[in-house]
This record gives C-alpha cells, structure tokens and sequence, in this order.
C-alpha cells in the first residue's frame, strides 16, 4: 500500500517542564514505524532546557514543535494541539513524561481500522504499563479485557472495570472537535472526553501495550489538592448526563454512575491527600452529595490504607510490596 492509503496519525505530545522526560517521549513516537504520521510537541512555555531538548530531534521533518505564546495550562494545550495543530485523522496523546512501547504500536492500532474500515470506528484502544518511580516497578493495566471490536456503549458501562488509559487510546480526530473533547479543566477531562466519544460508535481493542505511564512526584494526576478531586467527580456527572442525552439505558446508567462514584470515593480516600481535607471537606461533601458511597470510606482496606499513611516509611514499604504483587500477576 502507497503511504497516503494508511490514515494519518498525529502524536501529541503536550509537554510543561519536563525535560528529564521528553526526550524519551519523542524517540518513542519517532520510532514509530506506521508509515503516514506526524508528531507535534506543543511546549506550555516550559522554563526549563525543554526547547533545546526538542530542537536535537526537528531534522526529522514528521516532527513539529511549537511553544504557547503563554502558559495553558494542561487541559488548555490539550486543546490548544488538538485543534489547532493536529493534521491527522487519528490522533494519540502523549504526555511528555510518558512514552510509547515499543515502535509497531502505531502501526498495530491503526491495522484495526484498515481491517474494520467498514464498521463505525470511533476509537482503538490497547493496555498501558503504568511505572512507579518510587518502587521501579511497572503494573499492565487493564489486565481484564478482551481483544476484538465492541459497541462503544459496552466499553462505557464497564468502565469502572476497564478503564483504558489516556496514552493508550487512538481517536478520531473529527469527531473529538465536534463533541468540545477536553472540555472540562479537571485531573479526568481525558476521560470525560473518551467516554463521550465512545457513545458514537464501536471501539476496536488490541492485545499489544501501547504505552508508558510514568507515575513520579510531580504529576498532575498523583498531586491533585482535596478540591481538585471533589470537581472531578464532574467527569462522571458530565458523561452520566450526556449519554442519558444519547438515549442510552437508564436503569444500565443508574447502576454504572453508583460503581463509578463509588470508585472515584474508593480512591480520593485512599490518596496521599492530608488527612485534614479528606475528614474536614471530603467526608461531609461526600455525605451530602453521595450518601451511597460513604461504605467506601468505612471499608477495612481504605481505614488500613490511611492508618498505614500516618507512618510514611511503613507505608512506603507495604505499597512496593503489593506492587511487587500486583507485577506477578501480569
């Protein structure tokens, strides 16, 4: 096949300050070998030695790089590279502190959309490894799916099982600007934005992992505030009332938005959020906005989980254990 019969693909690399990082992001998308992409590093007016980092790599002409004229913030380069810069029909989205697999999952992904070029393909989608700097070591995630192609509704509302990440997902790209993607400033706007599109058609899912997710210190997901983790709640409500929009099954929604609040609960209680925010706003705003979800709070795991807290090096200990354990069952 000549190179314009393969759907362009676009890497997005949305980078701020990340220059111990970004060099691996973009070898990984350079090393793609899917024969009709292009990769754009959209730099959030980084202050550290990022440009010159990226300007080593700009010989290669399927990269572009661009720096905001001022800072975006995440979400805002997200939109900003998406529809603006992205040239592709496909796009995956790389954060600058993440990588990619290895050099064919491109090229794997996009086979599912020349091999179902007649069904209505909205997104592909593929496991990540997520890697704990703390520990060293790397979780495959979800470990359970199943290879094939889905009605995207299905993927929806199991979700909470599922749950696909970010740098793994391949979307369509005209879609994703007609249905505002990135629309909410929240940690899980990725999600909101994925769920939503995945309403609109069928998903194909391979057994390849896409990619790396780099848990460190400084990452917006692993540092949100005890009020950042309340308005994310929002990505569940949004999606919740866009697919009741959509005519999906009530009773189906009801049941996938009580496992969905309930997970979201299950884990801001069990972050390093300060103990202090977690019984001082969290448990109240919990207790008046989901009822429900208090028995996640109250479980034995979660009340060991924040005794454990209370002394750090114990804690850190029995994380890198379960994490160790965790790695021998993948």
């Amino acid at each position: 096949m000549q190179k314009n019969e393969f759907p362009k693909v676009s890497i997005m690399i949305p980078t701020f300050n990340q220059e111990k990082f970004i060099a691996k992001a973009i070898e990984s998308a350079l090393m793609q070998d899917y024969p009709n992409l292009e990769i754009i590093v959209s730099d959030d007016c980084s202050t550290d030695s990022t440009p010159r980092v990226v300007k080593g790599y700009l010989a290669d002409n399927r990269l572009r790089y661009y720096k905001n004229e001022k800072n975006l913030g995440r979400i805002g380069n997200y939109r900003k590279t998406l529809y603006e810069r992205v040239t592709g029909e496909w796009t995956l989205n790389l954060d600058g502190d993440d990588y990619l697999y290895e050099n064919s999952v491109i090229s794997c992904m996009a086979s599912r959309l020349l091999a179902y070029k007649n069904e209505n393909i909205v997104a592909v989608m593929g496991p990540q490894l997520t890697t704990y700097s703390s520990s060293g070591m790397s979780i495959k995630s979800p470990t359970n799916y199943t290879a094939g192609l889905f009605e995207g509704t299905d993927i929806l509302l199991d979700w909470n099982r599922l749950h696909f990440g970010h740098l793994a997902i391949l979307y369509n790209v005209d879609l994703s600007r007609k249905i505002d993607y990135y629309r909410l400033n929240t940690i899980s706007s990725d999600w909101e934005s994925i769920l939503r599109l995945i309403i609109h058609g069928k998903v194909a899912v391979v057994d390849a992992i896409i990619g790396v997710w780099n848990i460190h210190d400084s990452n917006i997901s692993s540092s949100g505030s005890i009020t950042d983790e309340i308005e994310d709640y929002s990505y569940i409500e949004e999606t919740y009332s866009y697919a009741l929009e959509r005519g999906l099954n009530k009773q189906k929604l009801y049941i996938w938005h009580r496992e969905m609040v309930r997970s979201h609960t299950r884990h801001v209680w069990r972050s390093n959020i300060h103990a202090h925010g977690k019984i001082g706003i969290f448990i109240p705003y919990v207790f008046r906005n989901y009822p429900f979800a208090i028995t996640e709070i109250l479980r034995p795991k979660s009340i060991a989980v924040n005794m454990l807290k209370m002394y750090p090096a114990l804690f850190r200990k029995v994380k890198i254990l379960y994490q160790q354990y965790k790695h021998k069952r993948v």
